[in-house]
């Protein structure tokens, strides 16, 4: 056998792209494509088309049409209003456990802000309490408990003022300063 009759390598199309090929695509995201297959007419996997009702035991379903709740992750790391008041009642009624449990439990920028703002008002809350029930409060040191319950008052108002600006100007933040403003706020 001569080296001149072998032939030559013929491309492997189904193997895997080089690595540096690999690493310097950018791949696009879930969202992005879920948004072009709905652009492009195509259901979602899992999905039954609107007109055939689908049958459970002896309850039909009628499915919705597949584009009247677009995914929206954006929305989901700021949250709503009713988590901000629930997260607020939370912290005040249940003081630092609750503001600690939803910090470390709760996932939205709403969420937190609520705590915080729950949180600085069970400060003030606690801090009238002791100041009237107990002797620690004598003319000495009235300028304290003052100063502690103008603190609390402060951090209350600064994390309602701070989420109603996040949620004004939600839409014109990139993606990065939204999951920022999540993780580090």
């Amino acid at each position: 056998m001569n080296v001149s009759d072998i032939p030559p390598p013929q491309a492997d199309f189904l193997a895997p792209p080089p690595y540096d090929v690999a690493a310097n695509s950018k791949l696009p995201t879930y969202e992005e494509v879920q948004r072009e297959k709905q652009m492009a007419g195509e259901r979602p996997m899992g999905q039954v088309p609107s007109h055939q009702p689908t049958f459970t035991a002896f309850v039909t379903v009628e499915t919705a049409d597949p584009g009247t709740e677009p995914l929206d992750h954006e929305n989901s790391l700021l949250g709503t209003d009713v988590m901000f008041m629930t997260s607020f009642l939370v912290a005040f009624l249940f003081n630092w456990i609750g503001f600690l449990l939803l910090m470390c439990f709760c996932h939205t920028v709403a969420s937190r802000y609520g705590a915080l703002a729950g949180f600085g008002l069970s400060l003030a809350k606690w801090t009238l309490i002791v100041k009237q029930s107990t002797d620690l409060a004598s003319h000495d040191n009235s300028w304290l408990w003052w100063l502690i319950m103008a603190f609390g008052i402060l951090i209350c108002l600064r994390a309602i003022i701070q989420y109603l600006n996040i949620k004004r100007g939600w839409r014109l933040l990139s993606g990065t300063a939204q999951e920022r403003l999540l993780f580090f706020y």
